[in-house]
């Protein structure tokens, strides 16, 4: 059975399937291939630092080597919190009823979209469907998988249809000087203003 996305108002449960959008459904992909002598596709490797080992793609994501040249299993790795303790996994939301929250537009702007999902209705609440169509945004928590972070989801639709925005808080970094700038400029010129423009 594939999984859903299931929200919840008032009470009222709507279940949802979903595909994600990239650019490549958007706008197609074209992939480059280089090719050898015979005509055989290349395989893309890379030799470690120490050049003992021929790395190929997807190898990094079974294990990692630590400090000491260690082989560790990706199973084996635990996540930290900002102590150093280790940290507890937040679970995926996917299948469980999540609340939704009304917000204004202006919730979007504070962050960051990680990926889109197209969705169609399985069992939509017909209020739900409503509101959507008018324009309002729902809020809910979201996470495809159980990891170490938690997002957030924004339901919301347009005459494509209906859509679940994927994001996570963005923290901006607002710049300032520590000091207002000195002005060195005096308002007599030790330029003589005085040119003879006939001159050049």
């Amino acid at each position: 059975m594939a999984r859903q996305i299931n929200v919840i108002r008032n009470g009222t449960e709507s279940v949802f399937e979903f595909k994600k959008i990239d650019r490549a459904k958007l706008y197609g992909k074209r992939k480059r291939i280089v090719l050898d002598e015979e005509g055989e596709s290349c395989v893309k490797a890379e030799l470690s630092e120490d050049g003992s080992t021929i790395i190929r793609s997807g190898m990094t994501q079974q294990a990692y080597f630590d400090s000491e040249g260690e082989w560790v299993a990706s199973n084996r790795l635990v996540g930290l919190d900002e102590e150093g303790n280790p940290a507890e996994k937040v679970p995926s939301t996917l299948g469980v009823a999540q609340e939704l929250e009304e917000v204004e537009p202006g919730a979007l702007s504070q962050n960051l979209m990680i990926s889109v999902y197209h969705l169609t209705g399985v069992d939509f609440e017909e209020a739900l469907e409503a509101d959507l169509k008018a324009g309002k945004i729902f809020r809910f928590p979201f996470n495809y998988r159980a990891d170490y972070s938690a997002e957030e989801g924004f339901l919301l639709s347009n005459k494509e249809g209906v859509f679940v925005l994927v994001t996570k808080a963005a923290t901006p970094e607002w710049c300032s000087l520590k000091a207002a700038v000195a002005d060195t400029f005096s308002e007599e010129s030790e330029l003589d203003d005085d040119l003879d423009f006939e001159m050049f």
